[in-house]
């Protein structure tokens, strides 16, 4: 049984033997959960809401737990994260 891509000559990447991931064309993984949580506390005490009913501001994050990471497959990048947080504030 041939594989996907053997045979076809619009296939242009060779699998490898040794499944290498030459010059990290193929893909690559990141973790950038500690900038994004270090970003996102940065962004959040900086929100300032202001109406003709009053103002509110956050005043603290007290909770961001997740993960995020960015993907490099063949030039594009693919961005995922999931949060969950908590963050107080205060309604003049």
């Amino acid at each position: 049984m041939a594989k996907w891509g053997e045979g076809d000559p619009r296939w242009i990447v060779e699998e490898r033997a040794d499944a290498t991931n030459v010059n990290n064309w193929h893909w690559t993984e990141r973790d950038v959960t500690a900038w994004s949580s270090d970003r996102l506390r940065q962004l959040l005490l900086g929100v300032r809401v202001e109406g003709s009913e009053g103002v509110c501001e956050v005043t603290e994050v007290s909770r961001l737990d997740g993960e995020a990471s960015i993907n490099n497959r063949k030039g594009k990048l693919f961005f995922f994260y999931e949060f969950q947080l908590r963050a107080n504030w205060l309604g003049l």
